[in-house]
């Protein structure tokens, strides 16, 4: 192997590492938080069955409020969690408060492209269908306001 193909190797493994490090750090360290989620439809024809998850987050948002404006939404530890505030810049937060980072869709409610999509097999997807509105999404969020979904559970 010459010289050139290790450095190639190697900066695939740092490249690979980096892409899971934050994920990884985000369900280790991260404080749980579970939301109400919306029914949705769960199949692709080209991606093949997930759950396009829509969560029921009801915030008061501005007049000036425009499209893909980056929010964070500060909720309380409740199941589902209640939010408690917004803001368009990184909150401080208080004890039992945990937030996400997600974007305006204008004057409606936010979305957060990071937990969106859960994969599943073609039997959970029928299942999730049918039941997705008594379900809360259990993520895992940190004080930067970066969360990972971890699982779907019943309320």
């Amino acid at each position: 192997m010459t010289r050139r193909h290790a450095i190639a190797i190697v900066i695939a493994l740092v490249a690979m590492f980096l892409s899971l490090a934050q994920p990884l750090w985000i369900r280790t360290t991260g404080d749980e938080l579970a939301l109400a989620l919306e029914p949705v439809d769960p199949l692709s024809l080209f991606r093949g069955n997930y759950v396009d998850l829509r969560y029921d987050v009801d915030v008061n948002l501005s007049d000036g409020t425009a499209w893909n404006d980056v929010i964070y939404v500060v909720f309380d530890d409740a199941r589902p969690a209640n939010v408690i505030r917004t803001s368009s810049e990184r909150p401080d937060l208080g004890d039992g408060e945990t937030c996400l980072r997600g974007e305006t869709r204008g004057r409606g409610k936010p979305v957060f492209p990071e937990i969106e999509q859960y994969f599943v097999t073609s039997t959970e997807g029928r299942r999730l269908e049918r039941d997705l509105g008594n379900m809360v999404g259990v993520l895992k969020t940190t004080s930067s306001c970066r969360a990972i979904l971890i699982t779907i559970e019943p309320i």
